[in-house]
């Protein structure tokens, strides 16, 4: 029980770096398009989507981006709205995780 928790917290301190660099990137990015209240809105659907996410198992590192990409959906269809337009993104977050990263 103390060696598995003990490699949650190593693996947990290996890949928290990485998140928070790739979550950094995107709330950048919005900040820069969309300005700071769709940033701050967007960084909450980023972390509902990481509380959500089917976590690999064993040593599998999860691929980040997907995070971004199913929180840029949300951030779409909220600017959409707010646009008054009618057009949707249609994609869902199932849909998101087929997308295989780039080797």
């Amino acid at each position: 029980m103390q060696r598995t928790k003990q490699f949650r917290a190593e693996l947990t301190a290996e890949l928290l770096p990485c998140a928070e660099k790739e979550l950094a990137a995107y709330a950048q990015a919005v900040q820069e398009l969309f300005g700071s209240e769709q940033a701050r809105q967007s960084v909450q659907d980023w972390v509902e989507e990481i509380e959500g996410m089917d976590w690999p198992s064993g040593d599998a590192i999860p691929y980040w981006r997907l995070l971004s990409i199913a929180a840029a959906v949300r951030l779409a269809r909220r600017v959409n709205v707010m646009a008054g337009k009618s057009e949707t993104v249609v994609i869902s977050s199932h849909e998101v995780g087929m997308i295989e990263p780039l080797q």
